[in-house]
């Protein structure tokens, strides 16, 4: 090739690669834009370096004092020095959802996000949500970053890539960073009597989890929350028994082990006795105790209502319609999560519409619902806004647009609606016109700086609303504000968790769910007088009261040990005189905002290489070591890769890099490579030889999705350009008896690729596999000499897949897939379709290789056997739970924990030409899926299955193997 020809191709394929990336987004793998409009700066203290966006400014400053002030305390009590590395943090407020993350490699960093917690959940006891948060995160870094012995040196070698204490329990690791935020701050989940409850009821009904249980994975609810709750009353139970530098010593002994798992050798070593002795220990006890307590409540009598709803896990929010019917929202492992209308007496269930995110609903005078809930916002956020639901045809009109609003409560007269919005660490009080809440809104209730309002309750008159209020110190008390003045009366003032306040339909009282005795129970207080009397007396909790319209009935929040469910109770009962708060916390921490100066972001800080990691990986040659270098700026703006890979036998050494910008509409990447690979289509002497291809090029590729809260959508583009030539010579005698050699195409090759995918699949909580939704995949790519390329070649793909669930049984389910592709082009260079059953490999292969097999193949035929330029294949199958094994042993990090079945029927051929129905391959069979974990978080499924293909080259085929299904 003549280089001026060369330079052309490569700038033709950049340029329409570049404008394919700017204007498509990938249909498989989307990566998701930040903010352009977002300004970011960073501030340094001693120890940290913080980088945010305004308006974060003053949460920055907030977090650099905690930061700080976290950082001494907990550098003592974990037993590492205060001259650590730095730690970076990044903070970001892109979410409605509590939450943060902290990780020891490549280095120090933690990830917090601004919004404070919501209504009802065990983190929204707090005194200060940074204060709780950074101690949490800075505990796992602190307790992770703590690394010795052969660790320690290999990270000399290869930068940060082993911490040994990554591989503990994760109830280890979370229940330590949980012991540190209570003891370390006035609040904390250890303190939370949500917590308290959840242990409480698990204790009482005889379900507590297992050792096993713990340290590997929970099919049950408290879910995700388990590890956290039993871990961190576990690590307490131990500090208390044998001091907090046990826990230390562990973290200490476990971090410089290089061969990992040996859990019950650390606690040994600092306790004299294993994790499952203490275990036992600590459960006899907590049983005794908790016991106790309800025996104490039983003999001051109970008063409690009856369960409306027994499904468990999560619901929120009841609200009367009227006096025999019921909204709330509800996710119970077996639906979607819903709005959902229910009769008094429990009769009569009605799922009203599909939502994202804990939906409060109010309804309005004229029968429709105003709701809040999750949804996207500039395809970038997916955010609480307003919706306006008419039940009668569950048509839902959207009434805001990223105004990250929720828990709506519509006026008597139906003009009004009140609602809160979140934004940079504060929630506000809303109010506006229900006919055009955009334009209207305002403020009811500024709050100050962090504080947080919740379930704002218009009073029967209109003229006042009730709200929980989180004030600084950790107070979250009820208050009642004129809505004509703004002015606030408070209703309680102490740190009890008082919440969800409710009007009696005549004014004349208000109930509200207060922890102040230690159990969430139901008050009630008079108006005029202001007295306040206890309504329920209950065992577990209760929570979020709502008075039927006709004054005789309350709906509310309980609970056991299998999850949330609604309440409803007569109030004939006879309140009994509320006991006063008595508050046995400790001092709140002070304010603290720094005046610390800020500068420009600076990504470059974070961006330099960190760690190497060393691979090593199967190969054309055999076998491949590789040393691949991943970094990226803390906020994410840039990421790039290299790698570095020597084959053996042989000793070709291939090279490959590429770098994301993800500051552009479409975030871009860019690539480029020389790879090594044994190549077959050579000819000589009249005998198939192989040769060795020698690749150099480069790939440009964008992708766009849109952020959507109950589907996902997105559009990719891609531009390759490759440069293809013999790394050797072919070698083999030339014989003029023997046909002519055929030679491989060598030259410029490139493609050009667009795609479009859309999907709403999704399985419910308990679901073993997806049992509802659709999905829709579409990608060409196109070779031609217009864009560089010395060949020509189309392909089209398409991918259909649609998840029924069975109408008989919950989580059986029907799954159907239709998937083909079509090729064209120059003869040699259009692009094979194979069709086949699943190739040979072993579990002990996956397990190494990490080797996935997916789902779509034509079972019963050799794996590969049907060759064309067309393959058209549709699967069907029923799939049905059948075991939830959840056992292991002890400690040890191997644990079995569900197992599935299908029966199925392929359908389909790779062929060359017209389809001819006639000759379509049939294959029958059935697939057991077990799944496992490994490593405590590491989760496979081994499949075993059995085939049987009816045509030509079929028969009875048997496979098992690491495999998931389509």
């Amino acid at each position: 090739m003549r280089q001026p020809a060369a330079l052309r191709a490569l700038a033709r394929g950049l340029l329409a690669g570049l404008l394919a990336a700017l204007t498509w987004s990938a249909a498989t793998t989307t990566a998701q834009v930040h903010d352009r409009r977002l300004d970011w700066h960073q501030i340094q203290t001693e120890h940290f370096e913080i980088s945010y966006p305004e308006p974060l400014g003053m949460v920055a400053r907030r977090a650099a004092a905690v930061c700080e002030r976290a950082h001494a305390r907990l550098t003592e009590i974990l037993g590492v020095s205060t001259d650590g590395p730095r730690i970076y943090v990044v903070i970001t407020d892109e979410t409605d959802s509590a939450n943060g993350s902290a990780t020891p490699l490549p280095y120090n960093q933690m990830r917090l996000f601004a919004t404070a917690p919501e209504d009802i959940t065990p983190l929204s006891d707090f005194d200060d949500w940074f204060n709780v948060l950074i101690t949490h995160e800075q505990t796992h870094v602190l307790h992770l970053d703590t690394i010795g012995g052969l660790p320690a040196i290999v990270n000399r070698v290869l930068g940060k890539v082993w911490s040994p204490n990554l591989v503990q329990p994760r109830w280890f690791v979370e229940g330590l960073a949980v012991h540190e935020e209570t003891r370390e701050t006035s609040s904390g989940r250890l303190r939370s009597s949500m917590f308290q409850m959840f242990l409480r009821m698990d204790a009482l009904e005889g379900r507590l989890l297992r050792m096993d249980q713990l340290s590997n994975s929970v099919d049950r609810w408290p879910r995700g929350n388990a590890q956290y709750l039993y871990g961190s009353h576990f690590v307490e139970w131990i500090a208390q028994r044998h001091g907090r530098e046990a826990l230390t010593a562990m973290s200490h002994d476990y971090g410089r082990r290089p061969i990992p798992y040996g859990v019950n050798r650390a606690a040994q070593n600092a306790t004299g006795h294993t994790f499952v002795e203490l275990y036992d220990t600590w459960q006899r006890e907590l049983t005794d105790r908790q016991r106790a307590v309800a025996e104490e409540l039983r003999a001051r009598g109970l008063v409690e209502g009856r369960p409306l709803t027994t499904h468990g896990d999560i619901a929120r929010a009841p609200r009367w319609l009227d006096d025999d019917t019921l909204v709330y929202y509800a996710l119970d492992g077996a639906h979607d999560a819903q709005l959902r209308q229910i009769d008094a007496d429990g009769t009569s269930v009605v799922q009203l519409t599909r939502v994202a995110g804990d939906a409060y609903a109010s309804r309005t005078p004229d029968g429709d619902l105003v709701y809040g809930a999750l949804d996207g916002h500039r395809d970038i956020y997916v955010l609480y806004d307003l919706f306006r639901l008419d039940p009668a045809t569950g048509e839902s009109t959207r009434l805001t647009h990223g105004m990250r609003a929720r828990e709506p409560d519509v006026s008597p007269d139906g003009r009004h609606v009140v609602f809160t919005i979140n934004g940079a660490n504060t929630t506000h009080l809303m109010i506006a016109e229900l006919a055009d809440v955009e334009n209207t809104v305002r403020v009811l209730s500024r709050s100050r700086r962090f504080e947080q309002v919740y379930t704002p309750r218009f009073s029967p008159d209109g003229r006042s609303v009730a709200i929980s209020r989180w004030t600084h110190g950790g107070y979250r008390d009820i208050e009642v504000i004129d809505v004509a003045t703004g002015e606030v009366t408070a209703v309680t003032h102490d740190r009890a968790q008082d919440s969800g306040p409710a009007w009696s339909p005549d004014g004349r009282h208000l109930y509200f769910s207060s922890d102040r005795s230690g159990i969430a129970n139901i008050y009630r207080q008079d108006r005029a007088s202001g007295e306040v009397v206890q309504i329920t007396n209950v065992i577990s909790g209760a929570y979020s009261p709502d008075i039927s319209p006709d004054g005789r009935h309350m709906a509310y929040l309980g609970y056991s040990s299998f999850g949330w469910d609604i309440w409803t109770l007569d109030l004939d009962v006879a309140p009994r005189e509320a006991l006063p708060y008595v508050d046995d916390r400790p001092a709140p921490p002070p304010d603290d905002d720094r005046v610390v100066p800020s500068t420009r972001y600076r990504p470059w800080r974070t961006l330099w290489p960190r760690a190497y990691f060393l691979d090593a990986g199967a190969d054309t040659f055999g076998t491949q070591i590789g040393l691949t270098l991943t970094q990226s700026d803390i906020a994410e703006h840039y990421i790039y890769s290299a790698r570095v890979g020597v084959s053996v036998p042989g000793g070709y050494t291939s090279v490959e890099g590429a770098f994301t910008f993800n500051r552009l509409p479409a975030p871009v990447r860019v690539g480029a490579f020389r790879r090594f690979s044994r190549r077959g289509g050579l000819q000589v002497g009249g005998e198939d030889r192989s040769w060795v291809e020698d690749a150099v090029g480069l790939d440009v590729s964008g992708s766009y999705g849109f952020r959507r809260a109950l589907h996902s959508e997105s559009i990719s583009a891609g531009y390759s350009l490759s440069w293809l030539r013999q790394a050797e010579a072919y070698g083999g005698r030339l014989d003029p008896n023997t046909p002519p050699p055929v030679l491989p195409f060598t030259g410029r090759v490139a493609f050009l690729r667009v795609g479009w995918g859309y999907s709403d699949v999704r399985g419910r909580i308990y679901d073993m596999f997806p049992t509802a939704g659709r999905a829709l995949s579409l990608n060409l790519s196109v070779a031609h000499p217009v864009i560089g390329s010395g060949y020509r070649a189309v392909t089209l793909q398409w991918n259909w897949r649609r998840y029924v669930e069975a109408p008989w049984k919950h989580h059986h389910a029907f799954a159907f897939r239709y998937g083909g592709g079509l090729s064209g082009g120059d003869l040699g260079r259009r692009g094979l379709f194979a069709a086949g059953g699943f190739p040979g490999t072993t579990i002990v292969d996956g397990l190494i290789d990490n080797a996935i097999l997916g789902g779509v193949a034509l079972r019963g035929y050799p794996a590969g056997s049907r060759v064309g330029t067309q393959l058209q294949l549709v699967q069907a199958e029923y799939r049905v739970p059948l075991l939830r094994i959840m056992r292991g042993y002890e400690t040890l990090p191997v644990y079995l924990s569900r197992m599935h079945a299908s029966v199925f029927v392929d359908v389909g051929d790779a062929f060359f030409g017209r389809i001819d129905p006639r000759e379509l391959r049939v294959g029958v069979g059935a697939e057991l899926y077990t799944d496992f974990v490994l490593g405590y978080i590491l989760t496979f499924k081994a499949r075993l299955g059995i085939a049987y293909g009816f045509m030509d080259g079929g028969g009875l085929q048997g496979y098992f193997h690491l495999g998931v299904p389509f």
